[in-house]
């Protein structure tokens, strides 16, 4: 089996380059995504105990805001990764977020759009058989506008974080049938800013994909978050500040052109506790390009004329 075997599998037959976690990309070939999610949720899984209409509900029940509290969140995120060998990327991610909470006590909603924290990775190919086994690292730059000021929702966290992660993944060719699952921590710094360190986190994410046609692709992805306590000042747990959510997201792919596809998901929270509770809708648009047979080509052609 050649050394792209494994690595074409994943596509059975898709025109566009299906990227899931534990693929690295062929030396010198760069993929792209762009991502416009949308949600607007007037429910919240509780951070905290709460006594309504005579019922106690516990931490992480699903309820609906006070005061007709409601979120609205649009979120774009622009992300790249490239082969730099067969077995090591280097990728880049950067959201911008536009996002509002309104209620009937603000006559003024707080409210921020701007460009978030930007991530940068490095994923290295350990094993090729019987499994695609991965190792991957990414560190959040405080890159994007934080401001701890009441009424004032900030697209930044104020704090670097870093990943460290597994990505285990497999085709079952000849079924046009992959499976991926990536298990991670999430070291988060303290924000020196208003001494809080957010609490350190673990993930999960898992997706089969599943062609049924040369063009269309049906996923089924899982995601799950779980953090620990927030220390504030130092030495203060903050219990109210841990945050966990559960995603189910069906997701279909369909390839526009030989090297992109057109990506439409719907993100569904199951559980959780500090976050808005509801669906998102997602669209994306991926491809990918040969940089070093371009580059081959224009230097190619560039003897030529001389």
């Amino acid at each position: 089996m050649s050394k792209y075997a494994l690595w074409l599998c994943c596509l059975v037959g898709c025109p566009a380059t299906t990227f899931a976690g534990a693929w690295t990309l062929p030396q010198g070939k760069f993929w792209g995504k762009a991502t416009f999610l949308h949600q607007n949720a007037d429910e919240w899984y509780l951070a905290t105990p709460q006594f309504t209409d005579g019922v106690l509900h516990d931490v992480g029940a699903r309820k609906s805001y006070r005061f007709n509290g409601e979120y609205d969140l649009k979120t774009f995120i622009i992300e790249g990764f490239y082969g730099v060998t067969d077995r090591f990327d280097l990728g880049v991610k950067m959201p911008y977020f536009d996002q509002v909470f309104r209620d009937d006590t603000r006559k003024v909603a707080p409210e921020d759009a701007g460009f978030s924290d930007l991530w940068v990775y490095a994923k290295w190919r350990a094993l090729l058989q019987p499994a695609l086994l991965t190792v991957a690292v990414g560190a959040k730059i405080p890159t994007g506008k934080f401001k701890n000021e009441d009424g004032f929702i900030p697209v930044g966290e104020g704090q670097w974080d870093f990943d460290f992660g597994a990505q285990l993944g497999r085709s079952f060719w000849p079924l046009p049938l992959y499976g991926n699952i990536d298990v991670g921590y999430r070291v988060r710094k303290e924000n020196k800013q208003i001494r809080r360190d957010p609490g350190d986190e673990w993930f999960l994410n898992a997706e089969v994909g599943y062609t049924i046609t040369r063009r269309l692709m049906v996923m089924a992805k899982y995601e799950r978050l779980r953090g620990y306590p927030a220390v504030e000042f130092g030495f203060l747990p903050n219990q109210s500040k841990i945050k966990q959510i559960t995603y189910f997201c069906p997701t279909l792919s369909y390839g526009v052109l030989d090297h992109a596809a057109l990506e439409l998901a719907l993100r569904v929270t199951l559980n959780g506790q500090n976050f808005p509770a509801g669906r998102q809708l997602a669209l994306g648009f991926s491809g990918d390009l040969d940089v070093l047979s371009m580059l081959g080509r224009r230097q190619s052609g560039a003897n030529r004329g001389h």
